[in-house]
């Protein structure tokens, strides 16, 4: 019996490193899938959304035009795929919410102020998803940059 006090806590050491490393491992491997696809969803971030900056910082007739081919495009429905696929629930959501209000804009049930709203919320969204969660920007600050008479629109964008 005294060979068993003595090997258990041999066993003990391994059985308990042996979990230790198994754990360290797969919480490694889940931190570098999360990075990837963190990185992933940035760059489709990034390609999704330059149309709309241009569209709405750019207003002449021509720019308008090519812009809004190359949201109607079948790339840019791609990437809009890519987007719901790799997107956080919240970045989703409001990509979601901001289509079904240009959907609404072209039936003339809303107004076009309602698309920068939603527009805004997406960039929220993004922002957070980013890993700025406890952000305490408004979707009118992150729009500030894009619209220069921001401050002459409609007061809740």
């Amino acid at each position: 019996m005294d060979w068993l006090g003595n090997l258990a806590p041999v066993l003990l050491t391994l059985v308990g490193g042996g979990a230790g490393w198994l754990l360290k491992s797969k919480l490694e491997a889940k931190r570098r899938v999360e990075e990837s696809l963190q990185e992933e969803a940035a760059q489709i971030y990034l390609e999704i959304l330059l149309p709309f900056a241009t569209l709405f910082s750019d207003l002449s007739p021509k720019s308008q035009t090519e812009t809004l081919e190359k949201i109607k495009s079948r790339e840019y429905r791609e990437k809009s795929f890519k987007l719901v696929l790799v997107g956080s629930d919240e970045v989703v959501s409001s990509w979601n919410s901001m289509w079904s209000t240009i959907y609404a804009a072209e039936r003339g049930e809303e107004q076009s102020t309602d698309i920068l709203i939603e527009f805004g919320n997406v960039l929220l969204a993004i922002r957070r998803s980013l890993g700025n969660s406890s952000t305490s920007m408004s979707n009118r600050d992150l729009l500030k940059w894009l619209i220069k008479d921001i401050d002459t629109v409609k007061p809740n964008v």
